[in-house]
């Protein structure tokens, strides 16, 4: 269950004509992204996503909006049937169910190894610390770029195959797509993309009245 919420929260895949770039324009297009990134931290977007289970003959699909404030302030909100809403200020992750009344919450700061999978799974998002977890190649592909990520350690070959992003030609995410240690897919494909300021109070979360709260982990 925590693999499964960690990966969700990844967020971007390919073109056509693809042309293979060198390291050289590998680590200009990173440091044309890090540059970008702390010029605006902030993103927002609409997303839909599919799950491709071992479990499942059909993909589990799902669609919301997320908000992005680099390095490590999320909210992702989904929509449908059976809604939630994910908050994580850096500090701690929340993940309300409104048709439940049920709050779940991961203290981030006193479960390390969530906090780490988190930076290694968002690491594709911001490109701050990229090199720390993932072997990058990539590919020119019209006016966008294809990118592949595949991990350089141990703990995150535990959570991850490969990473692929596609990212438009304004550097904007474009789609992901996670595969996962056990081969399940997860596809993330982003529309209306905004590079705008977002409020604080976005990545806060107050439990209604009556929400019953739980800590899974203690």
């Amino acid at each position: 269950m925590k693999k499964l919420i960690l990966l969700t929260l990844v967020g971007i895949a390919p073109l056509a004509c693809a042309n293979p770039m060198t390291q050289s324009d590998i680590d200009q297009l990173i440091q044309k992204l890090q540059a970008l990134h702390n010029n605006q931290p902030s993103m927002q977007a609409n997303f839909r996503e599919e799950r491709h289970l071992a479990m499942l003959k059909d993909p589990v699909v799902n669609e919301g909006k997320v908000w992005f404030t680099l390095p490590d302030k999320i909210r992702r909100e989904i929509d449908g049937k059976t809604p939630s809403t994910t908050i994580i200020d850096g500090k701690k992750m929340s993940i309300y169910y409104p048709n439940y009344q049920q709050v779940e919450i991961y203290d981030l700061e006193k479960r390390p190894i969530i906090k780490d999978s988190l930076r290694a799974l968002t690491a594709g998002l911001n490109f701050r610390e990229i090199g720390s977890y993932y072997n990058v190649e990539g590919s020119k592909e019209g006016n966008g770029y294809h990118v592949t990520l595949t991990p350089k350690t141990a703990s995150v070959r535990k959570l991850v195959r490969s990473v692929d992003l596609t990212i438009d030609e304004n550097l904007a995410p474009v789609r992901v797509v996670v595969e996962d240690a056990k081969g399940q897919r997860f596809t993330i494909t982003y529309s209306n993309v905004r590079r705008e300021a977002i409020p604080a109070s976005t990545f806060e979360f107050s439990a209604p009245p009556g929400t019953k709260v739980s800590t899974p982990l203690g």
